[in-house]
């Protein structure tokens, strides 16, 4: 999947790619509001927390081996039930600013998101993080709560003070949705759009995530 906007290029990250995306991550650790974690984990510690079929890289168009922002997606529960419901992030490089890489890196993550059968992204983006908290908003998201307190911070300009986080969400087509969609265009093409849709999404269950 390649998404191409003005100056940048959107594609899945690779094993190859993590030590770029592993600096960009430190430096957004750096400033203390990205995370409560202060070291990015190494490739297979990245692998094992992350879906790595909802994880992309904005490459430069001029230098395509350079990579600008990553995104990436999460499971927010081992449990099946929740398995459509996935956490966001997104680091993009100081070099990288200003360019619309977040904001298509979220985009791109969405649509893979939503393709994928999942069905709702959180973020949990600390109050301080004001440009994180516009981007979700400008696309969609919309804040759910307030957990306080969570947890002390060990590091960075907060080190020693408790702090809180704040909730966001974006609902997706439920996998029944799109399978339904899929059905009617289906049906459609094959010249016969008033054919009953019954038997098509019998199965709808069985296709979700296809």
């Amino acid at each position: 999947m390649a998404d191409t906007k003005p100056g940048f290029e959107i594609r899945p990250m690779t094993e190859g790619d993590y030590p770029q995306v592993q600096e960009i991550y430190e430096i957004g650790l750096d400033t203390g509001h990205a995370s409560w974690e202060h070291e990015a984990p190494d490739w297979p510690e990245f692998a094992r927390l992350k879906r790595l079929d909802l994880c992309f890289v904005a490459v430069a168009e001029e230098d395509p081996a350079r990579i600008l922002a990553w995104a990436s997606a999460s499971q927010v529960s081992k449990r099946h039930i929740l398995r459509g419901v996935i956490e966001d992030s997104i680091y993009v490089h100081p070099d990288g600013q200003g360019r619309g890489l977040a904001g298509a890196l979220l985009s791109t993550l969405m649509d893979a998101a939503t393709e994928a059968g999942c069905w709702s992204i959180h973020s949990w983006v600390f109050p301080e993080n004001v440009g994180s908290l516009k981007l979700h908003r400008k696309l969609g998201f919309r804040e759910v709560g307030v957990y306080h307190h969570m947890a002390k911070m060990t590091y960075g300009p907060m080190a020693g003070q408790w702090r809180d986080i704040i909730i966001l969400e974006k609902l997706l087509e439920k996998p029944e949705e799109r399978a339904e969609k899929r059905a009617l265009r289906e049906a459609e093409e094959a010249g016969d759009p008033v054919r009953p849709l019954l038997e098509k999404l019998d199965s709808a269950e069985r296709q979700v995530g296809a």
